[in-house]
């Protein structure tokens, strides 16, 4: 039950990161009690109106039925009650003592259009406010140089339906836990109300880390443990061009790509004038919002949202409300999120609402203030350099009267500029990702009882909410399943003969006391299945044996054995490991085999591909040979981001041959030889040549590079994390060949290869990854076909892993060639290029692809490839059509389907 109940919990959970912003807090303070009903001019109740006292910083929220409470110091403050869509309403309050009841009716606003923001070009008005409003989103999103505040948040989860076979998992998944286990005291189901709240306490400082302590909480969530945290919805703001990598936000550089903007009109509030604008999609999309956003006219900032997102998993709908809480600094102050969830027949309504005292707010003075009316910038002169030159770009943009959407992507990218050399001196120059948020629970945070919760909860508790609380699991129900602990055990010990024939045929791991771990895989094993035209039926299965000897070092061992029945032949592998970690990780490793290879090194068709092809098509794709093979070699990290690699081996070589023709259909077809479709084995004299049995001793130099290479440590252990800079390889290998140990003949080869490639975000959701590869041999003459550069060619339509390297339509092994080569790849994906605007397919997570690749290579033609995809398809497949050209000759044209299995 558990298990099912935390999956839809992170899921829930990761939707809310996707798409709710900054929650807020509350303050514990002393003792009298303000409270009242927030209605409009009709009586009826407002619901989540935002209460918020100036002095303090802080604020709360009406409830559904537009209830408010919050306690208060002694003295006077000055409250201001609003609400989307709700003029709002000012009031100064007198605490000396007593409780102040204070009822406040708010009047609908109205928005004007004034004329002069008719524009003569007919534009809608809107898009003068959205340019310097995107524009500007870097130097807001980065204004708050620190703060401490303190977050009440409030949650509730209504279960509406279950699925019946989600419902018979529930149970069974009840029965199997044992009977000490927390799990068994709650159990969900249709008709359930679940509700949690939380009090915190949040440090942030720029440019994104937190301290969170959890002081209290509160809650009848199945197994909720520490999952009550406010940070996910701190973390995300609609200032980001992205939320969370899973909705594009009205605010991004990109966002008139994907939104309409309308103008619906101004309105004072106090000396401030707000824009009201209508956000619509051009196309529906899950990845997209649709509603209203309000404007701080002059600052360009967010006052408010009211926003909805309609996604496979239900609808969601945020409002949030911004208020100046330093100066000029406005910050979100009350935060309601709500979502419908319904997939796959589950159904469940999901609230969540927060609370806000901000008890210091600090602004980033390095990043200087641009004025949007003069264009100039506030604070002291400084002397011309490279940042003032940025900020006079800024000024001069800012004072045009018409700017224009390409006048608003270089604002947003100058601020960008900014905005990062304003924060140089903190994880921005440092290339260690650590971790963003601190999580701290406090001991007693979950055993605070009523008069705590009462004293510091500023929304109050609906009936329902409390009717939810007096269902929390109690130690009860817990003494109950003891009683049964003898009926468990007994289910266990019949269930254990059948666990072991399971382990047996599908593989376990286990660990002992020393520190080893095994991790035997089975007389099942796909690993090791296959069929093929030379070994016929192999099967098999492998162990991995690790040790850890301290925090630095390690061992690991890796045993293969496997029997090709139709060759009569055992087989088997073996690689071994020693890996220090540290900050300078060093492996040092040995690889040893007797086994089938496939002949081509660049990449091939899949082994259980081959078999699927051999057995039911009687198509034997892979070619394969005999590899006697040790290999020693170790690699180092230099310095961070420059690794080098050192190996020498020895490869005995032979040539094998079909050996069955068995086939499930299509008996009455001939397999292909077991030698590669390639010109250069044409010949029968060539063939000869370059096709034979051949030892090779090797020596090897990988060198890779990666410029300003960041990293985590993990227990004291280097682990890369990859770099926004292209990364650069550069390979050399000396061959030395001979047809037997005997012969004391040996032709000496080298080989020089080089290659830089790069994975880019151009903008939401779009990536562009490209990739370029050179090799030659100095001295090509009597190279052996095993030698030759070898593409990855992937000819079948069906492919069961994703390639960014790979030529498509082309057949297996027909490119490789020993001449000197240059390849390229590039492969750009966004969420909109042209069939995803149809209907239907507009509102799927899918997104296009556009892929060029190409190949020369002395004495060939170049060949040429283009395609067209569609990926993500169920989130897991990827369907595209691919042309090929020989030196820009039309050849042929390929389909594939492709699973991202890997």
């Amino acid at each position: 039950m558990n298990q099912i109940i935390n999956g839809f919990m992170l899921s829930e959970r990761r939707m809310i990161v996707a798409i709710a912003l900054v929650a807020i807090s509350f303050a514990t303070t002393p003792a009298q009690m303000l409270k009242g009903k927030i209605t409009d001019s009709s009586g009826e109740p407002v619901q989540y109106a935002t209460v918020f006292f100036q002095e303090l910083k802080h604020g709360t929220t009406s409830n559904p039925k537009g209830d408010y409470e919050i306690r208060l110091p002694e003295g006077r403050h000055t409250v201001i009650y609003q609400s989307l869509g709700f003029e709002p309403f000012m009031a100064e309050i007198i605490i000396r003592g007593d409780t102040v009841v204070k009822d406040v009716v708010l009047t609908e606003q109205y928005y004007q259009i004034p004329e002069v923001l008719i524009t003569e070009k007919g534009e809608d008005p809107a898009y003068y406010i959205m340019r310097r409003v995107i524009g500007l989103a870097p130097y807001h999103l980065n204004h708050v140089n620190k703060y401490r505040a303190e977050v009440y948040l409030k949650g509730n989860l209504n279960v509406k339906k279950i699925p019946r076979i989600v419902q018979r998992s529930l149970k069974l998944e009840s029965g199997k836990r044992p009977p000490n286990s927390s799990e068994m005291s709650v159990t969900i189901k249709e008709g359930d109300s679940y509700f949690l709240e939380s009090f915190n306490e949040i440090d942030f400082k720029a440019p994104d880390k937190y301290v969170q302590r959890v002081v209290s909480f509160n809650s009848n969530f199945p197994d909720q443990g520490d999952e009550i945290s406010p940070m996910d919805y701190i973390k995300a703001s609609f200032y980001q061009p992205v939320i969370a990598q899973m909705a594009i936000s009205p605010l991004s550089p990109s966002a008139f790509s994907y939104y309409r903007f309308r103008y619906l009109g101004a309105s004072l509030q106090g000396e401030s004038s707000l824009s009201k604008i209508e956000v619509t999609p051009r196309h529906k999309s899950p990845q997209l919002f649709e509603g209203t956003i309000y404007i701080v006219d002059d600052v360009w900032c967010l006052h408010s949202v009211d926003l909805t997102n309609e996604n496979m998993a239900g609808s969601i709908h945020i409002k949030e409300v911004h208020i100046p809480v330093e100066g000029d600094i406005w910050m979100p102050v009350s935060h309601y999120f709500e979502m419908n969830l319904g997939i796959m027949g589950f159904k469940a309504d999901i609230y969540y609402r927060s609370s806000v005292k901000y008890l210091s707010v600090e602004e980033n003075t390095s990043l200087k203030k641009p004025d949007p009316l003069t264009g100039t910038y506030t604070g002291n002169d400084i002397p011309d350099t490279m940042m003032t030159k940025t900020r006079k770009r800024i000024g001069e943009i800012l004072q045009k009267e018409e700017m224009s959407n390409r006048d608003m992507i270089r604002l947003a990218d100058l601020m960008n500029r900014e905005s990062a050399e304003s924060l140089k001196d903190t994880m921005l120059k440092n290339l260690e990702i650590k971790e963003k948020t601190q999580f701290v629970i406090e001991k007693d945070a979950g055993k605070k009882d009523s008069a705590f919760w009462a004293g510091i909860r500023p929304i109050p508790l609906s009936e329902a909410e409390i009717k939810a609380l007096s269902t929390k699991p109690n130690t009860g129900r817990l003494r109950q399943a003891a009683r049964d602990s003898s009926v468990f055990t007994e289910q266990k010990k019949k269930s254990r003969f059948a666990q072991d024939l399971r382990h047996i045929a599908f593989g376990h791991t286990w660990s002992d006391s020393s520190g080893w771990r095994f991790s035997g895989g089975g007389l099942i094993n796909p690993r090791c299945f296959s069929f093929n035209t030379v070994d016929g039926l192999v099967v098999g299965t492998d162990l991995r044996m690790t040790k850890e000897f301290s925090k630095k070092w390690s061992f690991s061992l890796y045993p293969e054995i496997r029997y090709a029945f139709s060759r009569e032949k055992l087989m088997g592998r073996a690689n071994i490991n020693i890996n220090s970690g540290g900050m300078k990780p060093v492996r040092i490793f040995l690889l040893s085999g007797i086994t089938s290879r496939d002949i081509s090194t660049g990449g091939g068709i899949n082994p259980l591909l081959n078999s699927a092809t051999s057995l039911l098509l009687k198509k034997n794709y892979l070619k394969l040979y005999d590899s006697r093979y040790v290999n020693l070699g170790f690699d180092l990290e230099v310095k961070n981001g420059l690794n080098i690699e050192l190996s020498s081996g020895i490869d005995d070589r032979r040539i094998l041959e079909n050996t069955t023709d068995f086939t499930l259909f299509r008996s009455s077809h001939e397999y292909t030889d077991n030698v590669p479709d390639n010109r250069y084995l044409d010949g029968e004299g060539t063939y000869l040549q370059l096709f034979t049995n051949q030892v090779q001793l090797n020596f090897s130099a990988n060198v890779t590079v990666v410029p300003y290479q960041k990293y985590r440590i993990n227990n004291g252990n280097k682990v890369p994390e990859g770099s926004v800079w292209p990364t650069f390889k550069f390979y050399w290998k000396h061959l030395m060949n001979t047809d037997s140990f005997d012969s004391g003949s040996y032709s000496h080869f080298d080989m020089l290869r080089f290659e830089v490639s790069q994975k880019l975000d151009p903008g939401a959701f779009r990536e562009l990854k490209w990739m370029i590869r050179t090799g030659g041999y100095t001295d090509n003459r009597g190279i052996s076909f095993f030698d030759f550069f070898h593409f990855n060619t992937q000819t079948f339509p069906l492919q069961v892993y994703n390639h960014d390297d790979a030529f498509m339509v082309p057949r297996y092994y027909t490119l490789s060639t020993p001449e000197f080569f240059a390849e390229a790849h590039l492969k750009y994906t966004s969420p909109y290029l042209m069939v995803k605007y149809l209907p239907g397919l507009n509102r799927t997570l899918i997104r296009e692809n556009l892929i060029f690749s190409y190949l020369g290579s002395r004495h060939n033609t170049s060949y040429t490839e283009i395609g067209y995809s569609l990926s993500e398809i169920f989130l897991l497949a990827e369907l595209g059509v691919y042309v090929g050209f020989d030196d820009l000759k039309y050849r042929f044209t390929g389909i594939k389907i492709s699973f991202r299995f890997n």
